[in-house]
């Protein structure tokens, strides 16, 4: 071995280190590939214990300690920047109902519609228009819909109305979201949808 090996992959952690601390300790094989990081060494330092494969095309520096949001980061990444955590997955963020996704909900722009989801445990959804201003938030390592699009969103996809209006009450109560931008979500939802509105703004009355 060259004196001039153990300097490049030195070099070569370091770049990675520097691509996992954009999210969680998180990034994709791409993005490795992009940074001049080949498949072969990837699968060197998974061997070795530097990072570990946490999804198809997705690892984590082991540096980094699983966090709460691991999966979202990691279906985020792995689906682009112009995916959205969403739907219950989203609504769980908020911590506003009871709700425990079995899946992680991603929503993606209509013309990825054809879309796979990568492996297990990922459900894709495609926005039937474009988000909005307003309708989606930046956490640490990804993006996810609002409180009031994610209740809209879970609403039109059949989650329990009870965690619904739970959501709806309990955000309004807290100031993490107003009537005003419920009502602007929910503009042009089927009835059964908006009456969630209502509803969760009744159970605030005296």
């Amino acid at each position: 071995m060259t004196q001039g090996q153990p300097r490049k992959r030195l070099d070569r952690r370091r770049e990675l280190l520097r691509l996992g601390a954009e999210r969680d300790g998180i990034f994709t094989a791409s993005a490795a590939r992009v940074a001049g990081i080949p498949s072969s060494l990837l699968a060197y330092h998974a061997r070795k214990g530097f990072i570990e494969r946490i999804g198809r095309e997705v690892y984590r520096v082991a540096d980094f300690p699983p966090g709460p949001n691991e999966a979202l980061i990691s279906a985020g990444v792995a689906f682009g920047d112009d995916a959205v955590i969403s739907h219950e997955s989203a609504l769980k963020l908020y911590g506003v109902s009871d709700v425990s996704p079995s899946q992680v909900h991603v929503t993606v722009p209509r013309s990825r519609r054809y879309l796979n989801a990568r492996g297990n445990g990922v459900k894709v959804h495609t926005a039937t228009r474009p988000f909005s201003r307003g309708e989606v938030v930046q956490y640490m390592g990804f993006s996810a819909t609002s409180l009031a699009r994610s209740i809209v969103d879970s609403a039109r996809a059949h989650t329990a109305p009870e965690q619904i209006i739970l959501a709806v009450t309990e955000g309004l109560r807290r100031g993490l979201v107003t009537t005003r931008q419920l009502e602007r979500a929910f503009d042009g939802a089927p009835e059964r949808v908006r009456r969630f509105v209502q509803d969760g703004s009744q159970d605030l009355s005296p």
